[in-house]
């Protein structure tokens, strides 16, 4: 049933909900999110890099065969991609959540204002912007689903401010939704091939014509 509550709470919410237990962050990212994580029994954890909260995220995946999330401010997007190579090669499934200046503030040469996309591209499976409050459902979602199916990998999310603040603090009414097979990874095996056992079929022994 879907409730009132803010961007910030469904933020948490859902994390929890996909059974998300620590967070990995740089600080200024998602300050409102982070407080409301504190709420529903998150544990974050600062680090001292990006690079760093990057690397203690890929090994938390690993370890826990889960999806884990790490975040940077905008100022500190690129130094958090740098840090995706290694799950990307490892095939973990990494949730990086970056803050990004809303179109009105961009191209006005903000201090380190650079494209996302390209950055992330070669070390992420998706990549994906949050501008507006309706779009944090969908992409929230698609994000556990890209990191955990196929092959896993690190996934990327950039959302609305600077510190991604921009549209947190808004109120509208959200259903929290988890996948549970996308709360792990692999999230479906494949079935084994069977194998075959070397004997031709009755019908491949009949003599041609029957």
């Amino acid at each position: 049933m879907a409730r009132k509550m803010t961007g910030a709470r469904f933020i948490a919410e859902m994390l929890k909900a996909y059974g998300v237990t620590h967070v990995f962050f740089m600080d200024a990212i998602l300050r409102r999110a982070l407080a409301e994580m504190e709420d529903v029994g998150i544990r974050r954890i600062l680090g001292h890099s990006e690079k760093a909260v990057a690397y203690m995220a890929d090994g938390f995946a690993r370890v826990s065969g889960r999806p884990a999330v790490c975040m940077a401010q905008s100022v500190g997007a690129a130094n958090l991609a740098a840090g995706m190579q290694d799950p990307y090669l490892g095939h973990s499934p990494v949730i990086a959540l970056t803050g990004r200046h809303v179109p009105p503030f961009q191209h006005r040469n903000a201090y380190q204002e650079v494209q996302h996309g390209p950055l992330y591209a070669a070390v992420t499976k998706f990549h994906g912007e949050i501008e507006q409050l309706e779009q944090f459902p969908h992409l929230l979602r698609l994000a556990f689903r890209e990191a955990t199916t196929g092959t896993p990998r690190p996934v990327h999310l950039d959302v609305g401010g600077l510190t991604g603040d921009a549209i947190t603090p808004l109120e509208g009414l959200f259903d929290v939704v988890a996948d549970e097979a996308h709360t792990r990874y692999p999230a479906f095996r494949p079935a084994p091939i069977r194998r075959w056992s070397g004997r031709p079929s009755r019908r491949s022994r009949l003599p041609r014509g029957r």
